[in-house]
């Protein structure tokens, strides 16, 4: 149909912009003239809809400045708890130095260093003696020890080991390795090469540790002797 010499087809083609009014005053007047006349195409105006835009929610001022603080107050924290993190790391690093590593160190004084599976080892043959450093590993505190043994008659000598393991705080601990011939015996001594039952939890043969010092005193003294003259001005 054509109504005042507009074709139907072309108000038809208007009609979502009409609808929707976002055309502009000289169309809108033209698609209601023709509607006035036109039946068809007014009913098909009736009928058709326009999707509705939806409003976005926009948040007020008061919730942007909250959400804004949370973010800071998260990126704080974050930066606080990083801080700490770092300081404790940096603080274990500077103790596990001054503690175990320089010590150590000293400890391995002109011995040729040896790489092992476990670890790293200082060794050092001085006179009759082999000594040990086993160096404590990074950052590990109970880690290390100091051990000797004489190397000639090597076979024949009942006290095969002294351990040291100097400690961070109290006395160092000392150990030897006694072959006898019911067995070998790893003994905790002291350093007047008394026996030390500290460091047993099972005291059932504290008698016979005793009686093996006896017997073995003066290997074992020749023994803390090369130690002290190694190591004594380190050793508590």
């Amino acid at each position: 149909m054509n109504k005042n010499g507009i074709p139907c087809n072309v108000i038809v083609d208007l009609l979502p912009l009409y609808k929707e009014d976002i055309c502009s005053e000289e169309t809108k007047d033209l698609v209601e003239e023709h509607l006035r006349s036109c039946e068809d195409c007014r009913q098909l105006c009736e009928q058709l809809t326009v999707p509705q835009n939806e409003k976005k929610n926009v948040p007020d001022e008061a919730e942007t400045f909250k959400k804004v603080g949370k973010k800071l107050k998260s990126g704080k924290l974050y930066k606080q708890v990083m801080i700490i993190l770092i300081t404790a790391f940096a603080a274990v690093n500077v103790a596990w130095l001054k503690l175990k590593f320089f010590p150590y160190k000293d400890y391995a004084t002109d011995m040729i260093e040896y790489e092992k599976d476990d670890g790293t080892l200082y060794q050092q043959f001085y006179v009759d003696w082999y000594y040990n450093v086993d160096f404590p590993n990074y950052l590990d505190f109970f880690s290390g020890k100091l051990y000797l043994w004489k190397s000639a008659n090597y076979k024949e000598n009942k006290v095969k080991e002294l351990r040291i393991i100097p400690r961070i705080i109290g006395e160092t601990k000392y150990a030897v390795t006694i072959n006898d011939e019911r067995g070998v015996y790893g003994i905790p001594i002291t350093g007047s090469l008394e026996f030390d039952p500290s460091g047993y939890k099972v005291h059932d043969n504290d008698e016979k540790m005793k009686q093996l010092i006896n017997e073995n005193r003066d290997e074992i003294e020749e023994l803390m002797n090369a130690a002290h003259e190694k190591w004594g001005e380190y050793l508590k």
